[in-house]
């Protein structure tokens, strides 16, 4: 009876290993952290990402993976948030306003499920002045482009400054993409 037993008890273990996986997952309430390495993106132009090195990234059998977005705030006055994330779900969304933190700890964070190795596009923003955004403000725009070629996942970051206030758009250097499943981060500052 045991041995007839066993094929029964593989299937719902095999179907625990992705949930076990994506509850080890980072909470977005766990974001506030310290990141020292940022660039400042020119507008319009577009930076690859770099993949996570071998051995980082999650299981593709996931049929959700996380885009986990950063969110500094070193203006020194309140930002709100303009656009937010889409995806299968959306468990943590991106703040309505931050706070300003010293630079370059992160103000906040959003996370979204997205269908693993899939094509998504998220488009976000936040701004020191949202009644006039491209008038006496400092905003910033981030658009995170993930792609899949050939069943490899990439992703670019493409930036857009507006406002009079002149502001810097940030992109945290350790910011990466799965290339077995689309897994994103992207840590991004405003100042």
């Amino acid at each position: 009876m045991t041995r007839n037993l066993k094929p029964f008890l593989v299937v719902p273990m095999l179907s625990l290993a992705p949930m076990m996986a994506a509850a080890a997952e980072t909470g977005a309430d766990d974001f506030v952290s310290k990141r020292s390495e940022y660039v400042s993106l020119q507008p319009a132009r577009s930076v690859e990402l770099p993949a996570l090195r071998s051995g980082e990234g999650f299981a593709p059998l996931l049929a959700d993976v996380t885009q986990t977005f950063y969110i500094g705030n070193w203006t020194g006055a309140l930002v709100y948030a303009g656009g937010g994330l889409t995806g299968s779900s959306v468990p943590y969304p991106l703040p309505s306003a931050l706070n300003f933190s010293t630079p370059y700890y992160y103000s906040g964070a959003g996370q979204a499920l997205v269908p693993a190795l899939t094509p998504w596009s998220q488009v976000f923003a936040y701004t020191t002045n949202p009644a006039d955004p491209y008038g006496q403000a400092k905003t910033c725009v981030w658009q995170a482009d993930v792609s899949v070629v050939n069943g490899v996942c990439t992703a670019n970051v493409t930036t857009f400054a507006y406002g009079a206030q002149g502001v810097l758009c940030h992109l945290d250097t350790a910011s990466s993409v799965d290339p077995n499943s689309c897994q994103l981060f992207v840590g991004v500052g405003i100042e």
